[in-house]
């Protein structure tokens, strides 16, 4: 990764090259927002802000869940991927960071803290507790977010947004394979207790949109063009993807879906 400075020694153009990806530079600075109100700007900053901690997390998630797999042992495919996706979230943390500074017009402070919450899954042996926070975290949680960053690059018109969420979405993509990976080697058992537990990983994953659904607000349509999805629309794509991606993924692997779909429509994650 290098970069050339811009004003106040921030980055105006960072070029990050990974060795299984191509070279992407992403022009920081040519952000200008100059459509845009201050009150705008500041939606954004507080979104890029959030997706930054949120990045941060992965990282220590991710680092957990190899330590899992590493213990108990699995594929050597499916190792390396979780090990490089601790890896690839300091660099989404880092993009998602310049992001919310070029629209906050400041610097943001530089150093992020604090590991994630996994659950502890107690009385499981280490390898159903991997499993299911390999489940949890890919299979779901990386899933959507593939989801949500095409539709944001499908709907942003500024160059330099693009890039960014392209370099996001190559990474995304991957580490929510690595766990249809490791779930398709699973066992039948394995398989029983996945089934057994996705309403509660559902609950941790996307129990907050009944209560988004009910506070949900047209949103600002000007933001999409930075890539920005307002309200309504994250609400409408991740239950569309839910059902016919994620649902319909674990359907396609003998994973008994019936309990966690009539518990998602009971509590309103789903329409019924």
């Amino acid at each position: 990764m290098s970069f050339r400075e811009g004003p106040l020694g921030q980055p105006s153009l960072i070029a990050y090259t990974r060795r299984h990806r191509a070279h992407r530079a992403i022009a920081f600075n040519e952000l200008t927002c100059a459509d845009l109100t201050a009150r705008q700007r500041a939606v954004l900053a507080r979104d890029w802000q959030r997706r930054k901690q949120q990045e941060h997390l992965a990282v220590g998630a991710f680092a957990m869940l190899a330590t899992e797999l590493a213990a108990d042992g699995c594929s050597e495919i499916v190792l390396s991927l979780v090990t490089r996706a601790a890896s690839d979230e300091v660099a989404h943390a880092e993009v998602c960071g310049h992001l919310a500074e070029a629209f906050l017009g400041r610097p943001l402070p530089k150093r992020e803290k604090g590991l994630p919450k996994l659950p502890p899954h107690t009385g499981l042996s280490v390898r159903d507790r991997g499993l299911l926070h390999l489940v949890e975290m890919c299979c779901i949680g990386e899933t959507l977010t593939t989801c949500f960053f095409t539709e944001s690059i499908a709907r942003t018109t500024s160059a330099p947004m693009r890039e960014a969420l392209t370099f996001l979405l190559e990474d995304e993509i991957d580490h929510g394979r690595v766990g249809w990976a490791h779930l398709g080697d699973s066992t039948r058992a394995e398989r029983a207790r996945v089934s057994a537990a996705l309403p509660t990983l559902l609950e941790r994953t996307v129990g907050w949109l009944p209560v988004a659904i009910k506070r949900a607000v047209a949103g600002d349509e000007q933001l999409e063009s930075y890539g920005y999805l307002r309200p309504s629309t994250v609400i409408d794509l991740y239950r569309t993807c839910l059902r016919e991606v994620v649902l319909a993924g674990f359907d396609d692997l003998g994973i008994d879906i019936g309990p966690a779909v009539r518990h998602a429509a009971k509590c309103g994650i789903l329409s019924a």
